[in-house]
Order: structure tokens, then sequence, then C-alpha cells
């Protein structure tokens, strides 16, 4: 257990006892509201979370190591992260899918940046959140102009944080 689930465990301990001293009863709604959201048949993130670590458990497998080198390792340079940055924008869902793949292409030998690059595309060019949000509240003029801003961005902070990886020497 790494210091930051240490943190929300105690977080969590911390604000539920604060809330039984001044109101037993809202605990048991709020552990009950939590069971829900967790184990819900049809809204249950929990089901979510256990797929995505079998996929990226998976993923470290079956992903030819070499190719996942030659395509976004730390020697692909613009290709690998040209190839994250694309990777990014069309990988559906939320964290419960990307972070567990993001563990797979590191594990299986992803470059820094690409992988900067990636997360980055994923977060402000996402295909699915441009098509299902942004379109139909903010039009295709505004879409158009904001992804013409933000397309180079995933890449070149991919280059960034490669090179601050490399010249802080943290491998």
């Amino acid at each position: 257990m790494n210091w930051v689930m240490v943190g929300f465990v105690v977080a969590a301990i911390v604000i539920y006892s604060l809330v039984y001293l001044t109101n037993p009863k809202n605990v048991k709604t709020a552990f009950n509201a939590t069971i829900y959201q967790l184990f819900h048949p049809s809204e249950g993130f929990m089901y979510l979370i256990i797929a995505a670590f079998f996929i990226s458990s998976m993923l470290i497998l079956i992903l030819p190591k070499e190719q996942i080198v030659s395509w976004i390792g730390r020697e692909s340079g613009w290709k690998g992260l040209t190839i994250g940055a694309g990777l990014g924008a069309v990988t559906p869902g939320g964290p419960f899918l990307t972070f567990p793949i993001l563990v797979a292409f590191t594990q299986s030998g992803a470059g820094v940046g690409a992988i900067i690059s990636y997360l980055t595309s994923w977060s402000l060019l996402g295909v699915h959140r441009v098509l299902a949000w942004e379109v139909p509240f903010l039009g295709w003029k505004f879409v158009l102009v904001r992804l013409a801003v933000s397309l180079l961005v995933p890449i070149v902070l991919g280059f960034l944080g490669q090179w601050l990886y490399d010249a802080l020497r943290l491998e």
C-alpha cells in the first residue's frame, strides 16, 4: 500500500468518525450509498474496475514487448509521441480503463514521453467526449477551433516530459 492509499483510508475514517459523532444515521446512509455506487448491477463501478484490471493484466501478457518498444518506446521519437497521442485520443471511457492500459504499456516498454502524450491526448482530445459532449453543447465551430489549438499539445508535452525525465536521470 502506498502513502496516497493510506491517506485516502485515513481521510475516510476521519470523515466517517466526525459524521458519526454528529449524526450516526448519516454514516449508515453514506455507507449504503457507497455500496450502491460500487456494486449496483447496472450502475456499479466495481465491475468496471475489476474488468479494467483483468484487461490490464492480460495486455501485459499479450502485447508484444518488441512492438510496443518499437512503436512507443523511449527511442521511437516523434513517431512514438504521435502514436501515443493518437491512441489517447481514441481510447474511450474513463480512468478505469485508461490507467490500466497505461500500466500495461509502461510495463511493456513504452517511453515516458509517449505515455505523457497518450494521457494528455486522452484528457484533451478524447474523441468520445468531443462527439458526446462538446459538439452537441458547443457546436462544430467552437470544437474545431479548440481542437486546432489543442492538437499539438500532447506531442509537445510528451517531448518535454521525456526531455525532463532524461535530464533528471529518473531511471
